[in-house]
């Protein structure tokens, strides 16, 4: 394996995206760009609440659990709801469990969810697509408010954005301040991108640990950062250049060569669903010690999986997940290489649960 800063974990700075992938038609979305995902989750809930009396504010029970804290900080009325995040086109009624005076948040499962029918006299729903950015219900959603972050798709250092396909409350302006602080927050990502860049073009760096304690620090400071900050012309400009960036193109192509490869097994399910483009290579385990081996052996080959909210406690026996990235920054040999070091472990451990 030449790729000697593996595959997955956070992005590597790209100088400007490549005009063969660029989308085929421009955005049509009305969006406001933010530093953050969390930051336009806020600014949604700030709009509702400023126009009438949220009662509750429903989350699916499997979420991103640090999100869903950060969120906890400003708004207490949280409330769960039952969801299954492998049942993709689960039919949620909202309405068996919320009022029209309720916020339902509805997750984008992977990209591979069919968002639900939205009646009249219904709860304000808000959809989050930041693990389906591009896809369709993404793209042509009826929610009144839509919002991503989009560091998880694409190459930049922060951002995140929100549009509203169905409006319903007027539009408020939050109060956004300039914050020297956030501001470095931004430029350490960027360093440490920059580094990662450095390591990988350079055939004598050995070391990996000149950016990695650099990409911990930032996730730590968005962690406690509850205000609005301001954009700066240059960041926003560094965001945007990226938005008609096509990551769904490349992902395809890659996930249809681990498909056709990787061999079937009584060990992992390959989440996936016909006509969609999942967000990456989806693997669900039942067996929990088999689950944290694979992992292992994955790093050990240089494959950095994600762990996509272990945390959350859902009451089916295939539960614990891993993700595997496939996006733009890989080639085919690549993908021989996940399809080849998962056979390998396969083949090591044969044996049924």
């Amino acid at each position: 394996m030449k790729r000697k800063e593996g595959i997955g974990s956070y992005f590597h700075l790209e100088s400007k995206p490549e005009k063969n992938l660029n989308l085929s038609k421009k955005l049509n979305l009305d969006y406001t760009v933010f530093y953050t995902g969390r930051h336009a989750l806020l600014h949604i809930l700030n709009e509702i609440s400023a126009s009438k009396k949220i009662s509750k504010i429903w989350f699916p029970n499997y979420y991103c659990q640090h999100t869903l804290g950060w969120i906890k900080h400003t708004y207490k009325n949280i409330e769960t709801y039952n969801t299954n995040p492998f049942e993709f086109s689960e039919n949620i009624e909202i309405t068996t469990f919320a009022t029209p005076n309720d916020v339902v948040l509805i997750n984008n499962y992977w990209g591979l969810s069919t968002m639900p029918q939205y009646q009249t006299n219904r709860p304000i729903v808000i959809e989050d697509h930041s693990h389906g950015w591009l896809s369709n219900p993404c793209l042509n959603s009826k929610a009144n408010y839509c919002f991503v972050s989009l560091r998880k798709s694409l190459p930049i250092p922060l951002g995140g954005i929100y549009w509203t396909p169905n409006p319903i409350v007027p539009k408020i302006n939050n109060l956004f301040k300039a914050d020297e602080n956030f501001y470095k927050t931004w430029d350490l990502m960027q360093e440490a991108m920059a580094l990662k860049t450095k390591f990988i073009n350079d055939c004598k760096a050995t070391d990996n640990q000149t950016f990695l304690p650099k990409f911990y620090e930032v996730e730590e400071a968005l962690n406690h950062n509850y205000t609005f900050t301001k954009l700066l012309k240059n960041h926003g400009d560094f965001i945007e250049s990226f938005l008609n960036f096509d990551v769904k193109k490349i992902k395809q192509e890659n996930l249809g060569l681990l498909y056709s490869k990787i061999k079937a097994n009584p060990h992992f399910k390959i989440v996936k669903r016909e006509g969609y483009t999942a967000f990456g290579l989806l693997l669900l385990f039942k067996n929990k010690t088999k689950y944290n081996a694979l992992k292992t052996y994955l790093v050990d080959n240089n494959i950095y999986p994600s762990s996509l909210w272990p945390d959350n406690n859902i009451p089916y026996k295939w539960q614990h997940f891993l993700n595997i990235h496939v996006d733009f920054r890989y080639t085919t040999a690549d993908m021989e290489h996940i399809a080849s070091t998962l056979n390998k472990w396969l083949a090591i451990n044969f044996l049924e649960d």
